[in-house]
């Protein structure tokens, strides 16, 4: 934290090398962000770390059981480009707070971000116990194939497929935070002019290379008119006529990244660009761009797009939509923007499966530290943020300690088995959800309705009530 505070100015500088779009940029789409999860970090660490009580079942009782968060000792950690320090500080602070050491692999496409993070383990941290690796391709898979503790990485799904089959030869366990085609749904009854500020910002903020941005969107046929006219003047108002010139507006991160970007526009997609769609490839400069009804068979629809560029779809029905959804690999994230009481968001909530799922938003649910982030099927396993990363980094050790009771009715697990022993010893098991502090609880309501009745015989009940009677007496 100490560190981050500063060199504040070098990691916005960084970013703006690296990414573009200014210091602002940085500030809230990164720095902001990890500071708050260090700082979360720091003020739960003592919460996250004590034992959790939990009960234990009477037949095998009594007993004092809980879990205890140990560290698991060593976390590899393989950052991405695309947020170069939120991607990477955040998940080293809770792999700290775990009480593990931290190998952290930064990426080499964002090169000043990687000497920002690289300089902070330097002069800040332990080397003993935390240490950067910068290096290109060769040097991350060497570091996958090290017998660590546990693995996080976050890149695309088939740099992920070869992390876990590296992982796998030691037995590794991996939280893999990857991407895919996360879609968002505007329905007929959506909020137009929310829907499209905010599918224009997630969409476009940090030129599209965000793992949870819109990859296509589907518009409801009876609000094309008025949704498509206001995504492209909230998208111009953003950046202007020409996003070129905007200071809000990113880059590209490297030169094969827009050219594949252009690849995607040059060829014969089948839909029609109704926004954007120039390139300079000098500058890796790719405007925001909005591509209608192209075909489903097209690398627009069928690669992860990473990019400024939006492909628009139209339905009718929402099983139409659904059914599009579930045939695909599960998203990441799942946007819908319309009532959340509507039949239509019931019905995707219920018959989809993705990472996340989001109402009348875009990107931002990532800022939450209250809610885990991570991926099912292909677009990952396991989380990060707050709690839930924390946990995802240590084992919860399971503690069961004992005494030395073996009077009735504990001792009925001993042979010989009498008939009775065997009766009660059956019946505790069957009923394994039968707990000690069921007991526990049962014994004290029998010591208060006895200390009750005892008190009633002796009087002290009678004597109690006067006393009470003559003291709101005396208040009136």
């Amino acid at each position: 934290l100490k560190g981050m505070k500063e060199i504040e100015e070098k990691i916005h500088e960084a970013w703006d090398k690296d990414l573009g779009g200014g210091k602002f940029a940085s500030q809230m789409l990164s720095y902001h962000i990890t500071i708050g999860e260090i700082e979360e970090c720091l003020s739960k660490i003592e919460k996250w770390n004590a034992p959790q009580s939990v009960d234990t079942p009477l037949a095998i009782g009594p007993a004092k059981s809980y879990l205890l968060p140990e560290p698991l000792g060593v976390v590899l950690i393989i950052g991405s480009w695309n947020y170069p320090i939120s991607l990477t500080i955040p998940y080293a602070a809770s792999a700290i707070a775990a009480g593990n050491c931290v190998i952290l692999k930064t990426s080499e496409l964002a090169p000043h971000s990687s000497q920002v993070v690289a300089e902070i383990f330097e002069k800040y941290l332990d080397k003993e116990c935390y240490r950067v690796i910068e290096g290109k391709v060769e040097v991350a898979k060497a570091v996958t194939k090290l017998p660590v503790d546990k693995i996080v990485f976050t890149g695309s799904t088939e740099k992920g497929k070869l992390v876990a089959m590296a992982a796998a030869q030691n037995l590794t366990p991996c939280v893999l935070e990857l991407g895919g085609k996360s879609p968002t749904i505007v329905d007929k009854d959506a909020h137009i002019e929310n829907a499209a500020l905010r599918i224009a910002q997630g969409r476009f903020m940090n030129c599209g290379q965000t793992c949870i941005a819109c990859d296509y969107l589907f518009v409801h046929k009876d609000i094309k008119a008025t949704l498509i006219p206001e995504l492209k003047k909230k998208v111009i108002e953003y950046f202007g006529q020409d996003a070129h010139k905007s200071p809000d507006y990113g880059r590209i991160i490297n030169d094969f990244h827009a050219k594949r970007l252009k690849g995607y526009l040059d060829e014969n997609h089948g839909g029609k660009v109704i926004l954007g769609g120039e390139v300079n490839l000098e500058e890796k400069y790719i405007a925001p761009t909005l591509v209608e009804t192209p075909s489903l068979e097209s690398k627009l629809m069928q690669d992860e797009i990473f990019g400024p560029i939006l492909p628009i779809l139209y339905f009718e029905n929402i099983d139409e939509v659904i059914k599009f959804i579930n045939e695909r690999p599960k998203p990441l994230a799942l946007y819908y923007y319309g009532p959340n009481s509507s039949s239509n968001y019931k019905n995707l909530k219920y018959n989809t499966s993705s990472g996340a799922l989001v109402t009348n938003e875009s990107v931002f649910h990532f800022a939450s530290l209250f809610l885990p982030f991570g991926g099912v099927g292909a677009s990952g396993m396991g989380y990060v943020h707050g709690y839930n990363g924390f946990k995802e980094l240590v084992h919860m050790k399971p503690v069961m300690e004992k005494g030395t009771i073996n009077f009735y009715p504990f001792n009925v697990r001993y042979p010989p088995y009498s008939e009775h022993r065997k009766k009660l010893m059956l019946m505790l098991l069957k009923y394994p959800g039968l707990k000690q502090s069921h007991m526990y609880k049962g014994i004290g309501l029998l010591v208060l309705i006895g200390a009750t009745v005892f008190a009633h015989k002796k009087g002290y009940l009678t004597a109690l009530k006067d006393i009470i009677v003559k003291a709101l007496t005396r208040g009136k």
